[in-house]
């Protein structure tokens, strides 16, 4: 990964160093044009509910350097069971419990590592001449790294954190910090007008209605360590779906179950095709053993219970009718691998 001499410092390390000069200084007015690309606001939709700022760019808070970014939650309803004073609540905003933050458009991770105000990302936005910062994580959904060592790569609307508090706040009032760089950290703009134009989206953790929609997620390049969420598929039961990127073709639909996590990274594990690892293995079943590039797909996944994966799995292969399943299968030229 080449270097990025505008974002100084490494990313993360240099909020930490600059944040007190540079969010001190009045904003400069910026003339801003919309980005180009798809931009989602960096927390899903919540029961319905659209975030809100609950703190701006820029506001004078007593005895701390003024906002560098915007803090975002969700406005207070009158049924919303958290209390004032709680770390889910104050008097106007809440925020649930294990809600993620999510890249706000395509890019690389530059940073994601932890630091004395909770876990923090910083994401390459590369061609965009722009950066965003996500901080007061309580967990990581992309693998810790600097300079973008690992190569990791997100898509608008992807999980990369878990939302929680600054372990430096006396309320420990979760929310996320979320700020937008046009050059590096001592130039964060204020990003609510160019919010206002970016979707909402609904939250890729929640789960699903049976008839409902799925969540596609991009799940890195080859050798990438797997996302979060896939490896949270280990000893699950469920069925998942397998769609071209570009073209948006369903090609493959799966399930498990009890080995989602293992029937799912198979289709991925291309090495195994061409040294034969499947000759003579996985007789049972009718799964046709397709591998795809990692980079060239998104995937979903539903988990179900172990005796419906099977039915469900039938269900979706009838009504998305995939392209590589044993319906309209074509024979492989290479070899048949009774996987």
């Amino acid at each position: 990964m080449r270097a990025l001499p505008w974002i100084v410092g490494g990313g993360v390390a240099a909020y930490v160093l600059t944040r007190s000069r540079t969010a001190s200084s009045p904003a400069h007015p910026v003339a801003l044009a919309p980005l180009s690309g798809r931009w989602v606001w960096p927390v899903p939709r919540w029961n319905g509910r659209a975030p809100v700022i609950s703190d701006g760019f820029d506001s004078p808070r007593a005895g701390l350097p003024r906002h560098g970014g915007v803090d975002l939650m969700f406005a207070r309803a009158a049924t919303d069971p958290f209390k004032v004073g709680t770390p889910n609540g104050s008097k106007g905003c809440v925020m649930p419990d294990g809600l993620s933050a999510v890249a706000a458009s395509d890019g690389v991770v530059w940073s994601a590592s932890q630091t004395p105000q909770g876990f923090a990302v910083v994401i390459d936005h590369t061609p965009v001449k722009a950066a965003t910062f996500y901080t007061h994580l309580e967990k990581l959904l992309v693998a810790p790294t600097m300079s973008a060592k690992s190569g990791e790569r997100v898509r608008a609307g992807q999980p990369i954190g878990v939302i929680g508090a600054s372990p430096l706040d006396g309320e420990h009032l979760k929310h996320l910090h979320f700020e937008l760089w046009l050059g590096g950290p001592s130039d964060r703009i204020d990003p609510s007008s160019l919010m206002r134009g970016w979707e909402t989206i609904t939250d890729p953790n929640a789960l699903v209605a049976r008839n409902a929609g799925f969540t596609y997620r991009a799940i890195g390049e080859s050798g990438d360590a797997y996302p979060e969420w896939i490896r949270a598929l280990k000893g699950k039961a469920g069925v998942y779906v397998i769609r071209d990127l570009e073209s948006r073709e369903i090609v493959y639909v799966g399930s498990s179950a009890g080995r989602l996590y293992d029937t799912l990274t198979r289709h991925f594990q291309t090495w195994r095709r061409w040294k034969g690892f499947w000759r003579g293995q996985y007789g049972e079943g009718h799964d046709p053993g397709l591998t795809y590039p990692r980079n060239a797909v998104e995937v979903a996944a539903r988990l179900t219970t172990p005796a419906k994966s099977l039915d469900e799995e039938m269900r979706l292969i009838a009504r998305l009718k995939p392209r590589d399943n044993l319906i309209g299968q074509v024979e492989p030229v290479e070899e048949v691998i009774p996987f």
